[in-house]
């Protein structure tokens, strides 16, 4: 299995980065950048800590032990398992401050092996070639070296008044086909933790109009001739651990990459020019990624419940009635988000592959109450705090021994010692008053998946259907029949291919 150390000297492979204004010239050891890159080397050192063996690693069919990130779940008790090694690595890496960490990215190509002949057989210009055999070498070659293929699907913004912006977008399209391979040039406009990844994962999302040349679906390396990644300015706080113990652990960045011209072999490419293919089938690569979202915020749900326990507590404000019914809006919240999760698991179903997949609409709806919920929350936490979220004393002012007095009868309280009320107070600052955390309030917010997008997605699945199952009961009571017209809804529209990764069949009580 991969170490941090070998993660880390493989990021030195000539890749081009820009964050704001500076190039970066090795991201293992750039200001801007080196924070992140060692949390990413804490997530593959993780898997070789003796106390975590069975938690972080598991034994293949082969006897080889290998990362649980590439462990398939084949039934429930597998698939809790894996949300097991999800949550550890969560909450030994800041509680979700790594949304984009690498068995994230690599749940995406679960969907790949799982059924990988439609990718190829749906693909138009390849000239009738087999795009199977590369999805799933491409699949071994990430395995057996632990690699992190970051994901590159948000396309640039188009004019949406007119259908035929789209053919005008700068969106990655292929320029040209040889017996080799293709080239594509165009730009991805976000692809998240993009500078700290071997591999570009790149895909497209369906827009009307979307000409076919934009449909590319491809593995690049991030080192590969012809891809800039251009970064925004980041928000890390490095070599500040005390005064800022979240922010200085890294910022994962969102990169807008450049293709100019960049070559793709076949055995790399695993889709091509299908709008119809990628206006209903990506979404269900992204299922695993989702599920992985609501056990993220279901654990920031839970470091949300327990800053507003510490902090009322140590302002002995804990007492006060009013101020416990407040408290306990971020229990039902993270209670409500572990239902979610557990509800998903347990009305799993069996993909056309063999692995055992959770419960689609309650893992997405499960996202959408998160998302539905956060921002009031978050005024909620800042409010029960009151001035101890943002006006407190730097660690230098409490050391000195003309302030220390004052500061400690300030910061005094019924519970704990004045200075853990700094601590706590720097951990909420950073996460929901700094522009670290608003980063990650906006990922959540849109680069996890906008709100919207998620309901939209999720009426298109083939569950949600007035011809399919879930409105047989409403059909019975009616007393109508179910009509054989496959146009009037997306059920029977939606390929079989794309069906059958949905619970189309949902249990019945």
């Amino acid at each position: 299995m991969r170490t941090g150390k070998q993660y880390l000297e493989a990021l030195n492979d000539g890749r081009r980065v820009w964050v704001g204004d500076e190039f970066v010239d090795n991201v293992a050891t750039h200001p801007k950048t080196r924070a992140f890159a060692k949390l990413t080397a804490d997530f593959y050192d993780l898997h070789h800590r003796p106390d975590l063996e069975d938690v972080m690693t598991y034994v293949d069919e082969d006897g080889t032990r290998r990362s649980m990130m590439w462990f398939k779940n084949t039934n429930k008790e597998e698939l809790k398992r894996k949300r097991q090694y999800h949550e550890t690595i969560i909450r030994l890496l800041g509680a979700g401050s790594v949304p984009r960490s690498p068995d994230v990215n690599n749940s995406v190509f679960r969907t790949y092996v799982d059924d990988p002949a439609p990718w190829s057989e749906q693909s138009v210009g390849t000239d009738g070639r087999d795009l199977t055999a590369g999805i799933l070498d491409f699949y071994e070659e990430l395995r057996a070296g632990d690699l992190n293929a970051a994901i590159a699907f948000v396309d640039p913004q188009a004019d949406r008044s007119r259908e035929s912006a789209q053919a005008e977008s700068p969106n990655v399209h292929v320029v040209s086909r040889s017996e080799e391979g293709i080239v594509v040039t165009g730009v991805k406009s976000v692809a998240t933790g993009a500078v700290f990844a071997d591999y570009i994962n790149l895909g497209t999302f369906y827009k009307p109009g979307i000409p076919e040349e934009q449909i590319v679906f491809a593995g690049v390396p991030a080192s590969a001739p012809g891809v800039t990644m251009i970064n925004r300015e980041a928000n890390v706080r490095d070599g500040e651990e005390v005064e800022h113990p979240m922010a200085s652990q890294g910022d994962e960045l969102d990169t807008t990459i450049i293709f100019d011209n960049v070559f793709i072999p076949w055995n790399r490419v695993f889709h091509l020019g299908n709008p119809e293919h990628a206006s209903y089938y990506p979404q269900r690569i992204f299922d695993w990624v989702h599920y992985q979202a609501v056990v993220r915020e279901m654990v920031r749900a839970e470091l949300m419940l327990g800053l507003a326990l510490l902090i009322t507590e140590h302002m002995g404000t804990s007492v006060i009635p009013p101020v416990m019914a407040r408290v306990s809006q971020f229990a039902g919240f993270h209670q409500t988000l572990l239902a979610h999760l557990i509800a998903a698991e347990e009305t799993g179903f069996m993909t056309p592959g063999g692995t055992y997949k959770p419960n689609v609409l309650m893992f997405d709806f499960g996202r959408v109450f998160y998302l539905e919920n956060i921002a009031r929350l978050t005024a909620e936490l800042l409010d029960l705090c009151g001035r101890a979220s943002l006006v407190f004393p730097t660690e230098g002012q409490w050391q000195n021994p003309e302030f220390r007095p004052w500061l400690e009868a300030l910061n005094n309280g019924p519970v704990g010692r004045p200075h853990d009320r700094l601590k706590i107070s720097r951990v909420i600052r950073d996460f929901f008053m700094s522009d670290w955390g608003d980063r990650m309030g906006a990922f959540e917010a849109f680069n996890g998946t906008p709100l919207l997008l998620i309901r939209h997605l999720t009426m298109r699945r083939a569950e949600i259907s007035a011809t399919g199952p879930i409105a047989d009961l409403a059909r019975q009571i009616c007393g109508i029949e179910n009509p054989d017209r496959p146009e009037s809804t997306n059920y029977l529209n939606q390929a079989e291919y794309a069906r059958r990764q949905d619970d189309a069949v949902p249990a019945r009580p």
